[in-house]
């Protein structure tokens, strides 16, 4: 299933399948979540979110799961790029402080964005 997905990449038209549940759990179809990240690029770029935040989110899973150092924080970026392109900042807070309670020495880039996106959650409920 998740090979349809990778075909449809090349094609731009919108029958091109939505990853559901059952295709998110067929990501695994990639050797390593390091594999994914070109076909996550191009997932953003055709702005297919939903697919990427899927994708994104199963990276995280796998990244998390490694027995040596901190996760890999490209995933976690990119899952905070694609929730403040859709104005979902609680979404976005959530995702960075996932990764900083993961990270014994977390990066200054998202502790800025995790900033940002509390005061962009502040002042559309306000």
């Amino acid at each position: 299933m998740f090979r349809r997905l990778l075909r449809a990449l090349g094609s731009k038209t919108d029958d091109s399948p939505k990853m559901d549940s059952a295709t998110a759990s067929s990501v695994g179809s990639f050797d390593h979540y390091t594999d994914a990240v070109d076909t996550i690029k191009q997932l953003k770029r055709e702005q297919r979110h939903d697919e990427a935040e899927s994708l994104l989110l199963w990276c995280i899973e796998q990244t998390e799961q490694e027995e040596f150092g901190d996760p890999a924080p490209w995933y976690y970026k990119h899952l905070a790029i694609v929730y403040r392109k859709e104005n979902r900042y609680h979404d976005e807070i959530q995702i960075i402080e996932r990764y900083l309670n993961n990270a014994s020495s977390p990066r200054d880039d998202l502790q800025k964005r995790l900033h940002r996106a509390k005061e962009l959650a502040e002042n559309k409920s306000g």
